[in-house]
C-alpha cells in the first residue's frame, strides 16, 4: 500500500500538515519555510531518501482511493496540494480523493496551487488540462462551503527562484536577448513571495482574521526582453556582447535587423492564433467576472493597477507609463451589474460606465444631475478622481453619491461608507492605491427635456469678463473653441492667418442648455432665465452671428455611445494629448487675455470650458471654491510646451490627465 519514513520525533509538539508535490520547484521551496512552524506530513508517488527534520515522509499513490485513505491521520490542519500528473482524470482523481481525505480526518483547512492560466480570457483557456484547473477550483469551492471548512486557492504566475523552470530559461535567453521581441509580456512573481503569502495566509486563519479565498500571485509585469535583465540570475559562464555594440551592429545591419523582426513578429503573430501559450504573452490585461475573483488580484504581492475604475487611466489605450511601472491592469468591466433603480437611489457595480447607467435610468424617465461629456468613464472613477459633468447645480457626479461600499487592500476587509462622515469626504478622490471602489449608491432625478442655445462668438474681441458670464448662465453652459493647425503650414507668415474666415464668429461658440419645464424659481421662470442668457451671449456678437439655434433633447448626446469613441479615442490618442485644468476666476482671465494676444504660438486644437461650483470635499479642485475647468486638446508635440506654461496660469492640473509638468521628465510620461 505504501511505506512511511520519518526524521527523529522532536517535532510532534507543532501543528500538522499534510503536503503533496513537496519535491517540485514551488513545493520544495514552500517546504522550507513551512517545516519552521508545522510538522510536515509528505506525500509523494516515489520514496525520498532525503527527509527532512520535522518531515515526515509518506509514499502514496494519490490517484488511489484506498492508498490515499490508509495516510495516517496526524491532526492536520491543512492539506496543500501541489502535485500534478499533467494527466486531467488522474489530476482530478487527486483532487476527490483529497477532498474525500479532509471529510474523514475532519481536516479543516484545504489549500489548492493551481494557475493564472484560469484567469486568462476564455479563448486562451482551450487545453483540457487548463480547464481543468478550474474545474477543480469549483469542486474545492463547492466542496468546502457546503462542509464548512476554509480554502485558498492560490494561483502563481511566473515563478522565479533558485532550480525552477523559467529562471533556467531566462539565463539561456540573456545570451539572444536582443533578438526577443519587445511586445511579449509575463507577469513575474519571485519564490519568496509566493511561499510568504502562503504562510501568512495560514497564519491569519489560525487568529481567525481570514476566511476562505482565491489569491492572485502575479507580482509585477514586464516584457519577456526585460526580464532577460531583472529576472535572471547570476551565471560564471561567457558572457554576451555588450549593448553597446549590439546596438552598433544592429546600426549597421539595419536592413537586414528590420526584415528579420518584421518576419519574427509576422511569424509570432501567425503561431498565436493557433497556440493557446505563445497567445498568451500578449494579454494587455485581465477581465475578472466576479467580485471575489476581482479582489483576489489585490493584495501586497501583485503591482495591479484598475483600470476603468481609477480615473488615473484612460480607459481606451496603455499609457507608456504602465509599462514603465511594471503595472498589471485588471478592469472592471465585467463587474457592470445595475442591482437597484428607484425614483430615490441607484445602487451599481463600480464597473459600470455612464453610458450603461443612463441608458438604464432613461428606460424609467429617470437620469442623474450631472455627467461627463465622457461616456465610457466608470462610477468608480467617479469616486477615485474629480469627474465633473455639465451641471451648474453640482461640481462632481460625486456629489450625487449617497454610499459607497469599499475593499481595502492592506486589511483586505470590506465596509461601506456613507455621505456626510468625514470618513466618506476624505476618502472621495483619495483612494491611490490603497482602496477598491466596489459599489456605487448616487441618487437620480426626473428626466427632463431641455432647450439647447448655441451662439458663436467673435474670439478676438470677446473679454474674459464675458467669456465668465456665458460660462455661468443656464442650467448648464460649455464653451467650445476650435483652432485651425495651420500654424505649422504658415509658420513664417502668422499673418496669412488672419485673413481666414474662419477666424472670426467660427472658433469660440457658446452652448447653453435649459431646462423645458415650466416651474419658478426665486420668482422668475425658466423662459426669464433664457431670455438673460440671449443677453449675456448677445452682448458681444457680430451682427451677422445672431442666430440662435434651438434643439430639443435630454443632454445625452447621442454621438457619445461607448463604441464610437472607443474608436476615435484609440486612433486620436496616437497624434494628439488631453490635458486639463483648473482655474479660479482671476487665473482664468489672466489666461484668456494672454492666450487671445497669443493663441497663434500655442498650437492647440480644441480648448472646452465649464464652470464649476465649490464643494466640500478636501482632496476635490473645487474645494470651498468656484472653479472653470479648461480643457485643451493638442498635437503631441506641444506636451513639453504645455508643461512649460500652464503652470504660470494654474497649479491645478485635472488628476486624470498624465500630462507631466516637469520638464526634465516630461518625454517620460504620456497622456
Amino acid at each position: 500500500m505504501g511505506d512511511t519514513k520519518a526524521s527523529p520525533p522532536d517535532y510532534k509538539e507543532k501543528p500538522w500538515i499534510l503536503m503533496t508535490g513537496a519535491t517540485g520547484g514551488i513545493g520544495s521551496h514552500l517546504l522550507q519555510r513551512l517545516v519552521k512552524k508545522y510538522n510536515v506530513l509528505r506525500v509523494s508517488r516515489k520514496r525520498q531518501d532525503h527527509v527532512p527534520e520535522g518531515v515526515e515522509d509518506v509514499t502514496q499513490d494519490l490517484t488511489n482511493p484506498e492508498a490515499v485513505a490508509a495516510i495516517p491521520n496526524r491532526k492536520i490542519e491543512w492539506i496543500v496540494h501541489l502535485a500534478t500528473t499533467y494527466n486531467v482524470r488522474k489530476d482530478t482523481a487527486m483532487v476527490t480523493n483529497l477532498l474525500k481525505l479532509s471529510e474523514d480526518l475532519k481536516i479543516p483547512n484545504f489549500c489548492f496551487f493551481s494557475s493564472w492560466v484560469v484567469s486568462f480570457p476564455g479563448r486562451l483557456v482551450r487545453e483540457p488540462y487548463l480547464r481543468m484547473k478550474g474545474q477543480c477550483e469549483k469542486q474545492i469551492k463547492e466542496f468546502c462551503d457546503t462542509k464548512g471548512k476554509n480554502y485558498l486557492i492560490v494561483r502563481p504566475s511566473v515563478v522565479i527562484g533558485e532550480n525552477l523552470s523559467w529562471s533556467r530559461t531566462l539565463n539561456r535567453l540573456w545570451y539572444i536577448r536582443q533578438l526577443i521581441p519587445r511586445n511579449m509580456f509575463r507577469c513575474w512573481i519571485s519564490i519568496d513571495q509566493v511561499t510568504a503569502a502562503v504562510e501568512s495566509h495560514f497564519r491569519a486563519v489560525e487568529q481567525e482574521r481570514a476566511e476562505s479565498k482565491v489569491m492572485q500571485l502575479l507580482g509585477e509585469r514586464e516584457t519577456l526582453f526585460q526580464a532577460t535583465y531583472s529576472r535572471t540570475l547570476s551565471s560564471k559562464k561567457w558572457e554576451p556582447m555588450t549593448d553597446e555594440v549590439a546596438t552598433a551592429l544592429l546600426w549597421l545591419c539595419a536592413p537586414l535587423t528590420f526584415a528579420f523582426r518584421m518576419l519574427a513578429y509576422l511569424i509570432l503573430l501567425i503561431v498565436s492564433w493557433f497556440s493557446t501559450y505563445l497567445n498568451s504573452f500578449y494579454i494587455q490585461h485581465f477581465k475578472p467576472k466576479s467580485q471575489e475573483e476581482f479582489l483576489s488580484f489585490f493584495n501586497r504581492y501583485n503591482n495591479c493597477l484598475v483600470t476603468g475604475a481609477e480615473n488615473m487611466l484612460l480607459w481606451h489605450y496603455t499609457p507608456p507609463w504602465i509599462i514603465a511601472q511594471k503595472k498589471i491592469l485588471v478592469t472592471t468591466r465585467k463587474l457592470n451589474t445595475i442591482h437597484k433603480i428607484t425614483e430615490n437611489e441607484v445602487v451599481c457595480d463600480a464597473g459600470v460606465t455612464i453610458a450603461e447607467l443612463l441608458i438604464a435610468l432613461q428606460k424609467q424617465n429617470l437620469t442623474i444631475s450631472t455627467y461627463p461629456n465622457y461616456h465610457n468613464i466608470t462610477l468608480g472613477a467617479c469616486v477615485a478622481g474629480p469627474v465633473h459633468g455639465h451641471s451648474h447645480q453640482f461640481a462632481t457626479v460625486a456629489a450625487l453619491i449617497k454610499c459607497i461600499k469599499i475593499f481595502d487592500i492592506n486589511q483586505q476587509t470590506t465596509r461601506m461608507m456613507y455621505k456626510g462622515t468625514k470618513e466618506f469626504r476624505d476618502m472621495i478622490f483619495n483612494t491611490s492605491n490603497n482602496v477598491l471602489v466596489l459599489e456605487v449608491s448616487l441618487e437620480p432625478c426626473p428626466l427632463e427635456e431641455f432647450v439647447k442655445t448655441r451662439k458663436r462668438l467673435d474670439f478676438l474681441t470677446t473679454s474674459p469678463e464675458v467669456l465668465v458670464k456665458h460660462v455661468k448662465f443656464g442650467d448648464s453652459c460649455e464653451v467650445r473653441m476650435y483652432i485651425p493647425i495651420l500654424d505649422s503650414v504658415f509658420s513664417s507668415s502668422h499673418q496669412m492667418l488672419s485673413y481666414l474666415p474662419m477666424i472670426r464668429g467660427l472658433m469660440l461658440t457658446a452652448t447653453t442648455w435649459n431646462r423645458r419645464i415650466k416651474k419658478k424659481a426665486n420668482g422668475v421662470t425658466i423662459e426669464e432665465s433664457k431670455d438673460e442668457t440671449k443677453e449675456c451671449q448677445g452682448a458681444e456678437a457680430e451682427k451677422d452671428n445672431g442666430v440662435i439655434e434651438k434643439v430639443k433633447g435630454d443632454i445625452n448626446w447621442k454621438r457619445y455611445v461607448e463604441r464610437s469613441t472607443k474608436f476615435l479615442w484609440s486612433l486620436g490618442s496616437k497624434f494628439i494629448l488631453n490635458t486639463e485644468w483648473f482655474f479660479t476666476e482671476e487665473e482664468m482671465i489672466v489666461f484668456w487675455k494672454y492666450y487671445q494676444k497669443n493663441w497663434m504660438s500655442f498650437g492647440f486644437y480644441k480648448i472646452l470650458i465649464r464652470h464649476c461650483k465649490a464643494d466640500d470635499f478636501p482632496y476635490s479642485p473645487c474645494f470651498r471654491r468656484n472653479v472653470y475647468a479648461i480643457d485643451i486638446i493638442a498635437l503631441r508635440y506641444n506636451r513639453k510646451f504645455l508643461s512649460d506654461i500652464m503652470p504660470k496660469f494654474s497649479k491645478t492640473m485635472h488628476a486624470g490627465k498624465f500630462l507631466c509638468t516637469d520638464p526634465d521628465v516630461v518625454d517620460k510620461q504620456d497622456v
